[in-house]
């Protein structure tokens, strides 16, 4: 059977021009090289080599098999490569889903990241709420979640990582009424519009109220509330951590807000059960801990 040892033999005497040469840069005897090349000689029914004095040289299937075989060695150090580099967790694929604070935080800094530290990675951001996001983790059509939820679904397999709490504060246009407040609360909100994420469960009570009271816009997209309130009396919540993102002097004002009875619970969510977190995504996961202060882990 042909073998990558017979074909690194093959072309080290080839190279080389003598057994002697080729056995020494190979660090076998000179009997085991010849043995070599006679078996591979034998499963090709063929000779490689015409002996010369006491140099080889190539015959034509010789040169043939020569060439043939340096491209497959070049296709095996690739693939060695390949394995070495997935082992390490330098390269792989990995799809991870950012919730809406989280796709503002952590897309560029994932992308940065990836091109700069890695070998061969293949990285799909998506974004999605946080039962969406569980969701999909359940299904394994994403790898890792990164997303504010209080409570993680219990009898699944499922790791969560605590990120540090955020407390949710307003975001509003430099000038805005809200901020000539001495102490803002709750009840300081009725008089504008509110516009933040789809909450989270643990939200549920609080948006209720503020629908209640007012004009309530809810997306994912915190840049487009950003946007609107740049120019409106639009008063943006979100955690501290993302105002302070968006916060530039003289065009934003990060208000803290008094009654906001819960804090934003980030965490990163990825599975143990049927399938295994690959090592790509332990270091990402690593990566974001070590840029949201991360506290504690536990397995649901």
């Amino acid at each position: 059977m042909l073998d990558v040892r017979h074909l690194r033999h093959l072309i080290a005497v080839a190279e080389e021009g003598t057994l002697q040469k080729a056995s020494d840069r190979l660090n076998i005897t000179q009997p085991a090289l010849t043995k070599s090349i006679r078996a591979l000689e034998t499963y090709l029914n063929s000779s490689l080599f015409d002996r010369v004095g006491r140099g080889m040289q190539l015959t034509d299937l010789g040169a043939e098999l020569v060439e043939s075989g340096r491209r497959i060695l070049r296709s095996v150090r690739d693939t060695e490569q390949m394995i070495e580099n997935w082992n390490k967790g330098d390269s792989g694929r990995i799809t991870i889903g950012l919730g809406p604070a989280y796709t503002v935080l952590l897309s560029a800094n994932l992308i940065e990241t990836v091109i700069s530290r890695f070998a061969s990675v293949r990285l799909q951001l998506e974004t999605g709420d946080t039962t969406n996001l569980v969701a999909r983790l359940l299904e394994d059509t994403i790898d890792i979640a990164v997303c504010d939820i209080a409570s993680v679904p219990k009898d699944q397999d499922i790791v969560a990582i605590d990120l540090k709490p955020q407390a949710i504060v307003a975001l509003v246009r430099s000038g805005h009424p809200l901020s000539m407040h001495t102490r803002p609360t709750m009840a300081s909100l009725e008089n504008f519009p509110v516009g933040h994420s789809p909450a989270p469960d643990q939200f549920a009570d609080f948006s209720a109220n503020i629908a209640a009271s007012g004009k309530l816009c809810l997306s994912e997209n915190y840049d487009a509330l950003a946007q609107v309130a740049k120019t409106s009396d639009l008063v943006v919540l979100l955690p501290r951590n993302l105002a302070e993102a968006y916060v530039e002097p003289g065009l934003f004002d990060l208000i803290d807000i008094e009654g906001i009875p819960q804090q934003s619970a980030p965490k990163i969510l990825y599975r143990q059960g049927s399938k295994l977190l690959p090592p790509l995504g332990h270091k990402l996961v690593e990566h974001i801990q070590s840029n949201f202060a991360p506290s504690t882990t536990s397995a649901a």
